[in-house]
Order: structure tokens, then sequence, then C-alpha cells
């Protein structure tokens, strides 16, 4: 099957496919569905590893949510949230030490993003500092609201 798309600059793009594997435009190019593979990123005073398993994929945030290390956080969230490959993501904070309002911000902005693509976001293990923020912020109502969860420990 033969299609020519527009893109957003106005060019006319010949994509060839198969039904089963569609491709779909994103950003002016042509990608297949991606899947998550097990992966460590070290971004400075934050440690990121996706865990994909089954329905899901579990991202682990340890250290520490600043100003300065909320970007890689939501660089991560973001482009695991818009590949799609899974209906559910799960957020793991039980290994972080310490997060300010950029990270609620970061965790807010990707619950938007989520909820946009029907992707339910999951907020596991959040204590201590991050929990008294996100609780004096009630982010669990928020989030609740937005159909995804907070799990407080």
């Amino acid at each position: 099957m033969e299609s020519h798309l527009p893109f957003p600059n106005g060019r006319q793009q010949n994509a060839s496919y198969e039904k089963s594997e569609m491709k779909t435009a994103v950003l002016g190019r042509w990608t297949k569905p991606a899947t998550v593979q097990e992966s460590r990123i070290d971004a400075g005073e934050i440690t990121l590893h996706v865990l994909p398993a089954g329905g899901q994929v579990t991202l682990v945030v340890a250290g520490r949510v600043t100003v300065d290390s909320s970007p890689a956080l939501r660089s991560a969230l973001l482009e695991l949230i818009r590949r799609g490959a899974c209906p559910a993501l799960v957020i793991d904070l039980s290994a972080l030490s310490y997060m300010d309002m950029s990270g609620i911000a970061t965790l807010l902005e990707a619950l938007k993003a989520a909820h946009e693509r029907s992707v339910k976001l999951r907020l596991a293990g959040m204590s201590g500092q991050s929990r008294t923020l996100a609780e004096i912020g009630q982010l669990d109502a928020i989030f609740r609201a937005w159909g995804s969860e907070v799990e407080f420990r």
C-alpha cells in the first residue's frame, strides 16, 4: 500500500507499509512502533533505570531531583510516554533522597503527556521529604483525577 502524506513543513513523503506494520508520522519522521529495552542513565545528581516487564515499564529514579537534574528526568519520562510501548508506566521513587518543586512540575508534565496518550502513570515508593512535598501539593488527588495513581510508603 502506498500513501502520500504531507509533513508539517509542507513536503510530501512517499510511505510504503504493510497493514501489520503500520508506521506513524512523528515530528516529520516515519518511525515504527517502539519497544523499550532495559537501560541505565547516570545524569549527575540522579540515576534513571528503565525496566520493561510484561505490560508495563518501570522507571526507577535514584538520587536528588533538583532544578539541575529534573531536565534529565523530564526527557526520560516524555520519551517513554511518547513511544507508547506500554499502557502503564511505573515511576519508582523509593531510592529518591530529595525532590524540589521542579521535580513535582516534571511529574505533572509527564501526567499530562500520559493522559493525552492514554498511558496510565503510577508513582510508587514516595517517602520522606518528597512525600511531604507531594502531600502539600496534593499530587495524589491530581493523579487520581487524571486516572493515574500515587502510592506513598
